[in-house]
């Protein structure tokens, strides 16, 4: 039996900050040997830690690929990005990189569990470190051993990226503050920690037809209820209310990128449009005027 490929801790215990993945892909598009000399500390203008950090959240993300001996390269969507969002101005592309995270079981596992397992809607971190082990072991299996303390430290960086604490009057110019937390998904009070439906007013819903072509771009047509509630779903990555989401389906289908069949109990969403997630995202910042 194949074992179960995962990554704990890739992070560095660096959290994605402000400006780090812009000047990634930059640096990236330039050379793609960047991390070869001193992690890409020297190019990057940060310490050998953060360098790594800043190397595993492009890979993490899906917008660069590793290439054995060769380096580094931008996968179709960060070339897209870095030609179109250079600088991480869009939230389609913060929802882009989060997408990216949430669904990666092989590179951000404990990323994939907390979206995907993760049943609380609300509850305190020493609750989430209980709840992912046992995640974590039932993904794995019983016989494999895994550091503990990284799985936490996996948590701690979750809660960290997506949850400004209230309590405390962030410094919007901080630059440790993570832009990912801009999505509105996690509501930290000191130890309590609420999941959210991220600010509609700041919704692409085109975010929502992305993520179809993503992950179920080999299907010609997929259930409502499936694309809400199933793995890698509406309501698991996006954070949508059921209302919300049919709402959303309903403009999709104005915009003529799906047709909705809700007669005779199929209850099906059909794909009016053959679109890679790629083209999907590039239509997406053309349609904004985005330029360089």
């Amino acid at each position: 039996m194949a074992k179960v490929k995962y990554k704990l801790k890739g992070h560095e215990t660096f959290t994605i900050r402000e400006g780090w993945i812009a000047k990634g892909i930059h640096a990236v598009h330039q050379n793609e040997r960047v991390f070869s000399e001193h992690s890409g500390a020297d190019v990057l203008g940060v310490g050998t830690n953060m360098a790594k950090a800043i190397r595993y959240w492009l890979k993490a993300t899906g917008l660069t690929v590793e290439k054995p001996g060769k380096g580094v390269k931008l996968t179709e969507l960060g070339e897209i990005i870095y030609q179109l969002d250079p600088y991480i101005e869009e939230n389609f592309t913060l929802w882009c990189m989060h997408i990216g995270l949430a669904t990666n079981q092989i590179l951000a596992t404990s990323w994939y569990l907390f979206f995907n397992r993760f049943v609380l809607e609300e509850f305190k971190k020493e609750e989430m470190y209980t709840f992912m082990e046992q995640a974590f072991r039932s993904y794995v299996g019983e016989e494999v051993a895994f550091s503990e303390k990284s799985l936490q430290a996996d948590c701690t960086a979750i809660l960290s990226m997506y949850a400004r604490d209230q309590i405390a009057k962030s410094d919007p110019e901080d630059k440790k503050i993570c832009p990912l937390s801009r999505l509105g998904l996690l509501h930290g009070n000191k130890n309590m920690y609420k999941r959210l439906q991220p600010d509609l007013s700041r919704f692409p819903i085109e975010i929502i037809w992305y993520l179809m072509q993503l992950c179920w771009y080999e299907e010609k047509s997929v259930s409502i209820e499936d694309f809400y509630e199933g793995e890698n779903g509406v309501k698991k990555i996006l954070g949508l209310s059921p209302a919300v989401y049919q709402e959303c389906l309903d403009l999709l289908e104005k915009q003529d990128y799906i047709t909705i069949n809700r007669t005779s109990g199929l209850d099906m969403i059909y794909k009016n449009a053959d679109q890679s997630s790629q083209q999907v995202a590039k239509a997406y910042y053309m349609s904004q005027n985005v330029t360089v």
